[in-house]
């Protein structure tokens, strides 16, 4: 089983991919989560590595790639631990992992989606203990997932509306 890895908050990260690797999880991770992984002598394998296709500059479009999501769609990524990059503007969105999150959320049978740092010890407890996580747990998961991206979403709107009702125009790369 493998894990994909893509947090902007780091908290609990390594004792995590320690546990992860402790239990035969292989782990993939994007560069700023490997970089912090590595450091500790675990075993991590960047994105680009498991898709052939190196970062794009500046660290975006890494995760949107049809390897990353055929291996989540068929459970050969069972576990998708994401948190998104903070959303101040247009240019700060996190497209990749929300779309990494949704993946997750649909493959629901085979693959946990965990958003919250707070829930790193009980999952990975669970799944120390059984060798996998119930149904009940991938699926309070990912309704916590998903209420997640709905509070990303809305703050998405939020500024999209504070533009529409402003004079000012939308050039969120210059």
């Amino acid at each position: 089983m493998k894990a994909l890895l893509s947090v902007f908050n780091k908290a609990g990260i390594v004792e995590l991919a320690k546990r992860m690797t402790e239990l035969g999880i292989e782990l993939i991770a994007t560069n700023g989560t490997a970089s912090v992984i590595s450091k500790h002598d675990l075993p991590v394998k960047r994105v680009s590595d498991f898709t052939g296709v190196a970062e794009m500059p500046g660290g975006g479009i890494k995760t949107l790639h049809p390897a990353v999501h055929s291996a989540i769609a068929t459970g050969e990524i069972g576990f998708v631990v994401v948190n998104l990059i903070p959303i101040k503007s247009l240019a700060t969105m996190d497209i990749g992992g929300v779309a990494l999150i949704r993946s997750a959320i649909k493959n629901i049978e085979s693959t946990a989606v965990v958003v919250n740092p707070g829930r790193y010890r009980p999952v990975i407890d669970e799944y120390a203990a059984k060798r996998a996580l119930s149904f009940r747990t991938r699926l309070e998961l990912a309704c916590e997932a998903s209420k997640y991206i709905c509070e990303y979403d809305t703050k998405l709107y939020r500024i999209l509306s504070d533009v529409r009702s402003s004079d000012v125009t939308l050039h969120p790369y210059r």
